[in-house]
């Protein structure tokens, strides 16, 4: 409903103003009614008030519809109900006063109860028009995440087509690396706009990309370990952040341990100060260079690439540390509040 129709419902939302109308209208009504006595054939003491009433229930609410009515109720028996100007009581006169009675209280009753109707009407109203702004907001968030994901994805093949230039050999390797990247940048996209999700605290989000990044690479045999604060972070920046997670994971998880080998990363999410961020992923891998001979070296190509790419989205800087497995460091500052 537009602002002016609630006006015009109830006109009147102060206590004190609506108080005083009614007793305002109460004295026009009394008023009036000694002005119109000479025109009045005798039996008429109530005229005027019905409408006072049902007026000052209707801009005011139940109490000053019931003031009103009160006012009306000893005015019309002092006033007009004969013997005048007293409050003598006899059997025709409770009759008058109870009838005058029953038919203000189901006005006011009636009244107030759809007052109350609109007033819940009007939340609900109001509810929509929030779900319904919610929607267009989240719809634009939605187009432009996707344009920015399919961006990556291009920057990422032109990328990967580069390196089959260089090394036609590594084709088919290269692109099954590209069809893992793009299924989890799919996984996390549709976690992080599922509306059933949208609540879910950052560390139950990270968790639920970890579980995708195993999945998708079936590392059932590396162990993951989560710990992270719940901080402020956007939903376009998260986006990035849970792509840097599942890029970084995705590294170790491939590279740090020979095929079927047991492993173990942590992933730690932490405060530094009031206002930065400091994930940590470690790898208890073979490191960028392995100790033995017979293994070669732990690839560092398009993954840190994108790695870097991702950090500088976030505004942060990343550190590289391969003196016990790998451990990326990457600190950032968190979205204010």
């Amino acid at each position: 409903m537009l602002p002016a129709a609630r006006a015009l419902f109830r006109p009147v939302r102060g206590r004190l103003a609506a108080y005083s109308l009614a007793v305002l209208f109460a004295v026009l009504a009394i008023a009036v009614r000694f002005a119109a006595d000479h025109l009045l054939p005798p039996g008429f003491p109530f005229l005027t008030f019905f409408p006072a009433v049902i007026i000052a229930a209707f801009i005011g609410g139940r109490g000053p519809g019931a003031l009103c009515a009160a006012i009306s109720f000893f005015a019309s028996w002092f006033y007009f109900i004969p013997p005048f100007e007293s409050f003598e009581l006899s059997v025709p006169v409770a009759t008058a006063l109870l009838f005058f009675s029953a038919v203000v209280v189901v006005d006011i009753w009636l009244i107030d109860g759809l007052q109350q109707r609109q007033a819940r009407l009007e939340e609900n109203q109001d509810q929509l028009a929030a779900m319904a702004d919610q929607q267009t907001l989240l719809f634009k968030e939605l187009q432009h995440r996707v344009a920015n994901n399919l961006a990556s994805v291009s920057s990422m093949l032109r990328l990967q087509r580069r390196q089959i230039e260089r090394d036609p050999a590594s084709a088919m390797r290269i692109l099954e690396s590209a069809d893992t990247r793009i299924e989890l940048m799919g996984r996390v996209h549709r976690q992080l706009y599922d509306p059933a999700a949208r609540e879910l605290a950052l560390p139950e989000q990270i968790e639920s990309v970890v579980r995708h990044a195993q999945d998708v690479a079936a590392a059932s045999h590396v162990t993951i370990e989560v710990n992270a604060v719940d901080a402020r972070i956007a939903v376009d920046r998260m986006m990035t952040l849970m792509l840097l997670v599942t890029e970084v994971l995705n590294n170790s998880i491939k590279h740090a341990f020979a095929e079927g080998q047991p492993g173990e990363v942590r992933l730690t999410l932490e405060r530094r100060g009031s206002s930065r961020l400091r994930l940590t992923i470690a790898d208890n891998g073979r490191g960028f260079y392995p100790a033995s001979g017979n293994e070669a070296p732990r690839h560092r190509g398009l993954g840190t690439t994108i790695i870097k790419g991702f950090v500088a989205q976030l505004g942060g800087e990343v550190t590289t540390d391969s003196s016990n497995g790998v451990t990326t460091v990457v600190e950032f500052p968190e979205d204010a509040d």
